[in-house]
Formats: C-alpha cells, structure tokens, sequence
C-alpha cells in the first residue's frame, strides 16, 4: 500500500512539476511575444506620432498661406471696386465729352468708339 501511496504521490508530484515548468516556459514564450507586440506597438506608435506632427506642421503652412491669400482676395476686391468706379466715372466723362464735341464742333465727326467700351458710353 505504502508503494502505491509513493507512487501515486510521487506521479502527482511529477504532474505538478510538470504544470510548472510547462507554465514557465509557457510565462516566458508569452513575456517574449508580449515584448515583440509591445516593440512593434511602439514601433507604430512612433511612426503615427511622426506622421501626426508632420501633418500638424502641414496644417499650420496651410492656415498662413490662407490667412494670405484671404488678405490678398481682400485687397484685389477693393482695388477692383475702385477701379470699376473710376471707369464709370471715365465713361461719364467720355459721354460728356462726345456730347460737348457733338454740339460745338459738328465737323468732323469724332472718331468711333471702340467696340469694348461702347456698351460702356
């Protein structure tokens, strides 16, 4: 009897150690995968971060180069309302000019108006 309790104690004994040690390498294998996964996370943790602040940078170029062009769109508007005014104004003057010519001296007959202003005069 005391040989079958020493072996079967014996046997659970080897069960245990076996658990064990299969669990340990088993701890080790997944610490060593856990280490290779973490290393590439960190890898593309890395590479995204990077790609995040390039972007970032790209974005900032993109707001000043807009705030510029926003500024020159506003200067060019105003500068074409002034210049729409004073070729109004130039129309009116050559009107009047064509009507005091065509009063005071009936001969000869000014010269045509050229063709891109006369929906202008």
């Amino acid at each position: 009897m005391w040989e079958a309790l020493i072996g079967a104690a014996s046997g659970f004994c080897v069960a245990v150690l076996g658990y064990f040690a299969t669990r340990t390498r088993s701890l080790d294998s997944q610490r060593e995968d856990f280490k290779v996964t973490s290393d590439l996370l960190m890898k593309q943790l890395t590479d995204l971060l990077s790609r995040v602040d390039k972007l970032e940078q790209q974005h900032d170029e993109d707001e000043r180069r807009i705030a510029v062009l926003e500024e020159q769109h506003r200067a060019d508007t105003k500068q074409h309302l002034r210049d729409v005014r004073r070729i109004d104004a130039l129309a009116a003057y050559v009107r009047e000019l064509l009507a005091f010519i065509r009063q005071h001296v009936p001969s000869p007959e000014p010269p045509p108006i050229p063709y891109e202003f006369s929906d202008d005069i």
